[in-house]
């Protein structure tokens, strides 16, 4: 009988991030110093928006998960490397069954990912997950609800409130950065907690979880 993992992985840009990317290219039409220039910080300004979003420029700063039918959820907040690498330890640690299946929204394309890559920036020994959507044992609700991509899915919070889940919540995503910049870090405990019990709620309500 498999066991099943609900995660989530909350992250922002690491703050070293801006001297490892390449350097944007203004509109090549352009020819006046000015307007380059503005060209310029407008492509700079949207790359960082996305580091939070990349593997290779982010870092974990919340950690969640919860084995279905055990205790409570734990959510791991990391606010340095230290921490984030003993949060990582704690969970790859924690999911030792053999028939381990971990239950995400768009998983597959952020959540394992980051962990895998952020466990070997910080030289944390982790297990090489099988990421293909049609084959990985792993569930990805967003890939189940899009039909593996064959139509656009919506956000996890947008079915939450289509099928009139309860959640406490008013944190986005896209607020993570700000609020880790200003030291909110039980909101981001509490989103991350949220959203580990919406997954669970949508799994249940798609007849996923097999137990």
């Amino acid at each position: 009988m498999a066991t099943y993992c609900i995660l989530d992985v909350e992250t922002c840009p690491h703050p070293d991030a801006h001297q490892w990317v390449e350097p944007v290219a203004p509109d090549s039409r352009l020819r006046d110093p000015e307007k380059i220039a503005a060209s310029i910080a407008e492509k700079t300004a949207e790359r960082d928006q996305r580091l939070g979003l990349d593997p290779d420029c982010n870092r974990i700063v919340a950690l969640g998960y919860h084995y279905v039918g055990g205790p409570d959820p734990v959510c791991d907040l990391a606010r340095d490397e230290d921490e984030e690498r003993q949060a990582l330890i704690r969970f790859w640690q924690s999911g030792r069954a053999s028939q381990l299946r971990y239950v995400t929204f768009n998983g597959l394309k952020f959540d394992l990912p980051v962990l895998m890559r952020r466990s070997m920036y910080l030289d944390v020994p982790a297990p090489t997950l099988y990421l293909d959507r049609y084959r990985t044992e792993h569930l990805d609700l967003w890939q189940k609800l899009s039909f593996n991509g064959t139509i656009p899915a919506h956000s996890l919070a947008f079915y939450a409130k289509r099928l009139g889940f309860t959640t406490l919540d008013k944190v986005d995503g896209s607020q993570i950065a700000q609020l880790v910049a200003e030291g909110r870090w039980d909101e981001i405990r509490d989103h991350c907690l949220s959203d580990i019990g919406l997954t669970h709620a949508l799994a249940n309500r798609l007849g996923l979880l097999k137990v």
